[in-house]
């Protein structure tokens, strides 16, 4: 076992010491495009994608069906706060650091383009932006003018109106539309998904739920948040924070389903990469990450944690 956490514990830095380049994902639902950036496999892609088919809901309520486009630019590295640009255009970022390539238009007619930047994105606030964009677009047309925007690692000159009016519109209670939408029922996207465990966005919860194999749903647990979801072996990781966590697994005989006690994570709070969740055999799982800290030596630490399932016990190496 110490020699297979060993490798293990080599292959993953090897891994984690070549560079890593950001991307971006893109999902279209009905009318609504949505584009998020980030760096590594977040759960907050799938939360953007939830987003999105909130917005479609949101715009069919209020008889839009032209274009919209969000576009996500996930701040991952850290806490931030949130930026918002609201512009009725093609879609296009001008980059203005030095030899930057620019993009090309997104769409060929202008549209209402949403924008964000933020560490955690959320749905009432994309509504509610979406919400105004749509029942203002004169206004918008009419007030829209470039910017540049050199915070959160991005150096742009994009259209957009008052960003300071949008902020005091996302103060603004929500509206009845904007209610009724919410009460939707959104299950985490996952075209590969059959049953087993997953969860659904219901009025800004996360509710888990078993689905069998004849399509039964029962409820397991309700969450406010939910930081990552990672199936790993027959076990079911939930983190519920960057550093807390608690698992599921399906037992037979007994209980329908087990759930843990919650685990925190120390120095987790300096890692901003998602874990790498590994099934070692039998009811043991590592989880693996990197930190930055004051203390002396290599920077960036390694830590590795063993899981052990049978007795929900996580053991640091």
């Amino acid at each position: 076992m110490k020699k297979l956490i060993l490798l293990l514990i080599i292959t993953f830095y090897a891994k984690s010491a070549f560079a890593h380049q950001d991307f971006w994902m893109i999902k279209d639902y009905g009318n609504v495009k949505v584009r998020i950036k980030t760096g590594f496999q977040y759960e907050e892609i799938n939360k953007a994608f939830i987003y999105g088919q909130l917005v479609e809901k949101l715009a069919s309520e209020l008889g839009y069906k032209k274009q919209i486009f969000l576009d996500f630019n996930h701040h991952y590295t850290g806490d931030c706060e949130p930026d918002y640009f609201i512009s009725f255009d093609k879609g296009a970022i001008k980059y203005t650091w030095n030899g930057a390539t620019n993009q090309k238009p997104i769409f060929d007619n202008n549209t209402i383009v949403i924008r964000q930047v933020a560490n955690k994105f959320d749905a009432e606030t994309t509504l509610k932006l979406s919400e105004y964009a749509i029942q203002n677009l004169s206004e918008i047309k009419s007030n829209q003018d470039y910017i540049d925007y050199n915070k959160n690692y991005c150096q742009w000159r994009i259209k957009t109106i008052d960003v300071s009016k949008i902020k005091n519109k996302i103060r603004d209670n929500r509206s009845s539309i904007v209610s009724t939408v919410m009460s939707s029922k959104i299950e985490r996207p996952d075209a590969e998904f059959k049953f087993g465990y997953t969860y659904y966005w219901h009025n800004d919860k996360y509710i888990v739920f078993e689905r069998d194999v004849y399509g039964k749903e029962t409820t397991v647990k309700e969450f406010d948040k939910i930081y990552d979801f990672k199936r790993v072996g027959n076990c079911i990781f939930i983190f519920t924070s960057v550093s807390d966590f608690l698992t599921l697994k399906k037992t037979y005989g007994r209980r329908p389903e087990v759930i843990s006690k919650k685990w925190t994570i120390e120095n987790a709070e300096l890692n901003y990469r998602p874990y790498r969740l590994e099934h070692l055999g039998g009811y043991k799982y590592s989880i693996y990450f990197t930190y930055h800290s004051d203390e002396e030596g290599w920077q960036p630490k390694q830590q590795t944690l063993i899981y052990d399932e049978s007795r929900d016990k996580l053991i640091k190496l």
